[in-house]
């Protein structure tokens, strides 16, 4: 299973290149290569109400496939926030290992953060991909992963061009 923090890799993005874009269909094909794959989620947050630009980016990642997992963003002081997204991510993460529905995860994110869930899904015996920016990666996460994929070295596959 595939499992992308599409927040985290919106803002890798742009600190890679201002006007680099994913072709997220490319990037799960890249990923997967010639495995099986259960089902590609996609996680963020979405404006309300949401944006029509957002709605048919959604719209065509569910065409290609992915399951598309969104929370409203919040309003704090000074402006809006991401809240629940990764909580949702982990909850799947956790959840699908736990009913033995993959025997690999995909994660595409550096956010140190699903460090301590990541631990618990390779104690099940789950092999661990991680692919994420050489800028964004946390060392916690890097060490943790079976397999480690740099986005930089696979950008000129994946652009959307």
């Amino acid at each position: 299973m595939m499992f992308i923090d599409g927040s985290n890799l919106f803002w890798a993005c742009k600190k890679f290149r201002g006007d680099f874009k994913i072709d997220y269909g490319k990037l799960r094909d890249e990923l997967v290569g010639n495995r099986r794959l259960v089902r590609p989620y996609f996680y963020c947050a979405i404006g309300v109400p949401p944006d029509p630009d957002q709605i048919r980016f959604h719209d065509s990642l569910r065409f290609q496939g992915f399951t598309v997992v969104t929370r409203p963003l919040k309003v704090r002081q000074g402006g809006m926030v991401e809240k629940g997204v990764d909580v949702a991510l982990v909850t799947d993460m956790l959840k699908f290992a736990f009913m033995n529905v993959y025997d690999v995860a995909i994660l595409v994110s550096g956010d140190n953060d699903f460090a301590e869930a990541v631990k618990v899904v390779k104690d099940r015996g789950i092999l661990l991909e991680i692919a994420a920016f050489e800028h964004t990666i946390g060392r916690d996460l890097r060490i943790l992963a079976d397999k480690f994929t740099s986005i930089d070295s696979i950008a000129d596959k994946i652009e959307k061009k």
